[in-house]
């Protein structure tokens, strides 16, 4: 393999690797046919069937990548099938992060359309709208909630509709207001003023949430640089003139190094990851 190629390569990944995905601030979504919903509503209404389809998706390239690996080890030698093996990983990597963030972005987008179908809501059912009309108002800002309105239109149970609504990643909110739903009907209190002060409970949540993302921001864009580095390492390595490349791809030693340094690397991700997401 040639050595401008694969260095090619490996510049491109470290590029893709420092470019971020859009992100989304807090804002009130323009509508249903809004940029990204559409993408969002495939991320969040993957089940258990779908999930279970891309596993066996994912074991089936895997099982071909294996078989592909051991066909080009005999026909092309090793130092190829090394290459494209790291090749592979890194790319792997890069669009686990990307995903990754896509989902955090969908999530901090869901949890803004409960905030305001909670307001939508409580505003109705203080305008002295019945219940269902006011859900079904909510279900414009909030299509998470179209099930529960079409429960509460049937008479149905609302509550468990809400709980239900309330497993997807971001609608945790649902949940609380399922809470609520329940207090209103066996107590009696008024509806719409749970429902407001649940809005500002969520609100203040989200803001938390908000400034604990923003000062882990650094930790993230730091552990996302350490990962690149080893590429601009082997960039530097080439102007010092030496041959990095088919050191780690062509000795068995620097296969050592080679699947050390990207186990290292993604092992950090995982772990900034982790402790972020505990925070």
């Amino acid at each position: 393999m040639r050595v401008p190629a694969l260095a090619s390569g490996l510049a491109l990944a470290a590029i893709l690797a420092i470019l971020p995905s859009r992100g989304r601030g807090l804002h009130r979504l323009a509508g249903p046919n809004a940029v990204g919903v559409s993408d969002r509503r495939r991320l969040l209404s993957i089940g258990g069937i779908g999930l279970a389809h891309t596993a066996r998706r994912r074991l089936g390239i895997l099982a071909a990548a294996v078989v592909g690996a051991a066909v080009l080890a005999g026909s092309l030698g090793l130092q190829l099938v090394v290459s494209i093996v790291a090749l592979g990983v890194i790319t792997t990597v890069i669009f686990w992060q990307r995903a990754k963030h896509r989902r955090r972005s969908a999530g901090a987008a869901l949890r803004v359309e409960v905030i305001e179908a909670c307001d939508v809501l409580s505003a109705d059912l203080t305008a002295g709208r019945p219940p269902a009309e006011a859900l079904e108002g909510a279900t414009t800002i909030c299509a998470d909630l179209r099930i529960a309105s079409a429960a509460c239109r049937l008479g149905g149970d609302v509550p468990a509709a809400l709980d239900l609504a309330a497993e997807s990643p971001g609608a945790e909110g649902l949940r609380a207001l399922a809470s609520a739903w329940r207090v209103a009907e066996e107590s009696g209190a008024a509806f719409a003023g749970i429902v407001d002060r649940l809005a500002d409970s969520l609100r203040a949540d989200e803001a938390i949430r908000r400034q604990t993302a923003a000062s882990l921001a650094g930790a993230r864009a730091t552990a996302r640089l350490l990962a690149v580095l080893p590429f601009f390492g082997a960039a530097l390595g080439y102007a010092l003139g030496a041959d990095p490349i088919a050191f780690l791809t062509g000795l068995p030693v620097g296969w050592i190094s080679l699947a050390a340094g990207l186990g290292l690397s993604v092992a950090g991700l995982a772990w900034t990851d982790r402790l972020a997401e505990a925070s």
